[in-house]
């Protein structure tokens, strides 16, 4: 038994790689299919496709859904399709990111799923290179690369560095390694662990296994789902940049969390979720390990005391937001806050 971060440093078993022997690069059995969204984004999928269909290891299956958009979209992915297959599903009505991203996961027959965004770029070798993490790694349920963010308008980008909070700073060395469901608690323990869905591979068992997206989590739905597998079974990182997610104020996740009514709604649903039998697992690791909730532990402290059901889960995260602030890690967060805080209670006093 590992019992903190300095036996897992000390035991060398921080990072965890299988033998050379069992890794075999010519031999990958895995097919992985590549899942993208679009909603009126014609201009930015002439990028997005082009990086697609131009990967050093070519997709199995590529699966574009189309959210009833009202540009000439259609005529772009066609005319991409006359470069490799990609199977259209076309939405009638608007099924927003999340349903639309699990009637493609319904149409798939990969063993694994790729996700990509209309609006962003992936690397011509991300195929290549999650498949070559899945080979070293069999048992691997969900792997992650280094976090991109691009900005278009300036055209520039800024990968976070192992030195940076969104960035692989518990990674050793730069092949892609294994951390087990025990050595993501202990990591979350230490600081955030960020896996962000735009760079990962899901084995698609899995990710049916904890419902895929769920709708009613709207943009936290890819967190729910990422964290549940990590959780459950651990998670895969590879030491590379292998696609830039797109900045912009006017994102679909960005709204959404700047809408306080609809953000709360959101956060109120994970917690009503964690709590179902099925995430028990789950639920002990947030206990335990707090930290993963750090995208939205704001609104988890401020609205959650109003709801007896969701005492449990708001205290152990107090107490963990409460060290931090109290070793000076959360200064700025912790001013504001707490004033939040107070004109919550007062308002309810009234």
């Amino acid at each position: 038994m590992v019992d903190s971060i300095a036996d897992l440093v000390d035991n060398n078993i921080l990072a965890r790689a299988l033998p050379p022997s069992h890794h075999d690069p010519g031999f990958n059995p895995i097919r992985i299919t590549l899942i993208l969204p679009n909603r009126n984004h014609a201009a930015e999928l002439e990028t997005s496709l082009a990086a697609v269909v131009g990967q050093s290891r070519p997709f199995d299956e590529i699966i574009v859904i189309d959210d009833a958009s009202t540009d000439h979209s259609r005529k772009v992915i066609e005319r991409f399709s006359q470069q490799r297959q990609i199977k259209l599903l076309q939405n009638e009505h608007r099924l927003g990111v999340a349903g639309s991203v699990n009637r493609g996961l319904a149409a798939a027959t990969g063993s694994h799923i790729v996700m990509a965004s209309a609006d962003e770029m992936i690397m011509h070798t991300m195929c290549e290179s999650l498949a070559d993490a899945v080979a070293r790694f069999p048992d691997l349920k969900v792997a992650v690369s280094r976090y991109t963010e691009w900005d278009a308008d300036a055209d520039a980008h800024v990968t976070h560095d192992d030195s940076s909070p969104l960035g692989m700073w518990y990674m050793a060395g730069s092949q892609p390694q294994f951390f087990s469901p025990e050595q993501f608690r202990l990591l979350l323990r230490r600081d955030f662990v960020w896996l962000g869905v735009n760079t990962a591979i899901f084995d698609r068992a899995a990710l049916a296994e904890v419902g895929g997206f769920d709708p009613a989590l709207q943009w936290h739905s890819d967190w729910f789902a990422m964290y549940a597998i990590a959780f459950r079974y651990g998670f895969g990182a590879v030491p590379q940049s292998l696609a830039w997610f797109r900045v912009s104020p006017q994102s679909y996740s960005g709204r959404g969390m700047r809408d306080r009514a609809a953000q709360r709604n959101v956060v109120h649903n994970i917690a009503d979720k964690l709590n179902r039998a099925e995430f028990a697992d789950f639920r002990a690791g947030v206990f335990a390990s707090p930290a993963a909730l750090s995208p939205f532990v704001g609104t988890m402290l401020v609205d959650l005391p109003r709801w007896p059901r969701f005492w449990p889960l708001w205290a152990r995260v107090m107490v963990w937001w409460l060290n931090l602030v109290v070793r000076g890690q959360r200064p700025g967060v912790g001013r504001r806050l707490l004033g939040r805080l107070r004109a919550t209670f007062q308002k309810d006093q009234l």
